[in-house]
């Protein structure tokens, strides 16, 4: 028995979820784009002091100096020879000076990436991230809400194994997020898809809350197998969001690092480049996202166990070459190669991310076109 009311807010809250995920991500964008910013002037700043200097160092400049300091000493000899430490004293002073002008520059402008509050505000990183939290909750509600509602695993057709999926993702992103407070800064690469899948979802592969087809009652391995497979499908996407930025990442260092022989103020991609200034080093990235992928992996040999399993208990054997079978078989192989390569040692860095994202277009071929154009027995998108 279907309980409609719990269905529509279950409905209801995922729209709302939807709505807060839009807001947070234009929080995200907007520390960004303030970040993007700051860093931009910071540099203008920088290059404007290095060419004032230079401009007082000019030959011109320093015989005006040196004339006024014959000036001086001639019409105030007597005084200077009477204080002999004040010329030093003046100039250690001047020195020291001078590095905490430097040292103030240099903070300012290690900040500057940065997303600093104004005074008893808050800013707008840290208002983009509890507005994702509270998204994730509601989001979390609509889930147990469809699953109250049907009075079963909320995971029995493309739509809900979407909206499952999304919420494991955000609750993983946001559980990194509370001890590493630097990979908030992911808020607007990780938000953006489950936004997009999520909208997908209420779009184009909603349907009513419905009982479970009657090939998939009365059996727990739905519990077991699909659960483990919403796990697998909500790492993958976190580490291809991570492979994906490590990418940039690394091509915006390398680039950096051989601009900066030539250059005082190299720059690499303009406003995006300072945004990837905010992100880790490509080689905390990429340790990320072996982490993640590692686990995805582990969830994806599972899938594939507790699948043949329930394979040979539903239709007597334990493989028989099922799109769904065949793809999760791949896109396992593909996750294999990615963990032996990276684990050698000599398939790492962009090589390595390019496989796991190799990996994740599989995910998403097993997800999208094997689930609504392939035929197969596992054709459980509740689409048809």
């Amino acid at each position: 028995m279907i309980n409609q009311q719990l269905a529509e807010l279950s409905n209801l809250a995922i729209v709302v979820t939807i709505v807060l995920y839009v807001l947070a991500l234009i929080g995200f964008g907007a520390d960004l784009a303030s970040s993007s910013q700051r860093r931009s002037d910071a540099r203008l700043a920088a290059q404007e002091r290095k060419e004032a200097q230079e401009r007082e160092m000019s030959p011109a400049s320093v015989g005006a100096s040196g004339a006024e300091a014959e000036g001086a000493t001639a019409a105030g000899g007597t005084a200077v020879a009477a204080r002999p430490g004040a010329a030093s004293a003046g100039s250690v002073g001047s020195g020291a000076g001078g590095s905490d002008s430097l040292a103030q520059g240099t903070a300012g402008t290690g900040n500057a990436g940065e997303a600093p509050a104004a005074s008893g505000g808050m800013s707008a990183q840290r208002f983009a991230f509890l507005l994702a939290s509270a998204a994730t909750v509601l989001h979390l509600i609509g889930v147990i809400s469809r699953a109250l509602a049907t009075q079963r695993v909320p995971w029995a057709n493309m739509y809900e194994f979407a909206t499952t999926s999304t919420a494991i993702v955000m609750v993983a992103f946001l559980a990194f997020s509370v001890r590493r407070t630097e990979l908030r800064a992911l808020g607007t690469f990780v938000v953006g898809p489950v936004l997009l899948v999520l909208l997908l979802a209420q779009t184009f592969w909603i349907v009513p809350a419905a009982e479970l087809t009657p090939s998939l009652q009365n059996s727990h391995w739905i519990y077991i197998h699909i659960g483990v497979a919403i796990m697998a499908t909500a790492l993958s996407i976190l580490g291809a969001v991570v492979a994906s930025m490590q990418l940039l990442q690394a091509k915006h260092e390398r680039v950096l690092a051989e601009r900066a022989a030539t250059e005082e103020f190299p720059e690499h991609w303009g406003r995006f480049g300072h945004v990837l200034d905010r992100l880790p080093s490509s080689s905390s990235l990429e340790a990320l996202s072996f982490r993640i992928h590692s686990v995805a992996f582990v969830c994806w040999t599972f899938t594939l166990i507790f699948g043949a399993i329930w394979a040979r208990e539903a239709w007597g054997r334990f493989w028989g070459w099922d799109p769904k079978e065949v793809w999760t078989f791949i896109i396992w192989v593909i996750y294999a190669a990615y963990l032996h390569a990276r684990a050698t040692g000599g398939f790492r860095g962009s090589r390595a991310a390019g496989l796991a994202l190799a990996g994740f277009v599989a995910v998403v071929f097993n997800y999208t076109i094997v689930n609504t154009v392939i035929n197969g027995l596992h054709s459980y998108s509740g689409l048809g």
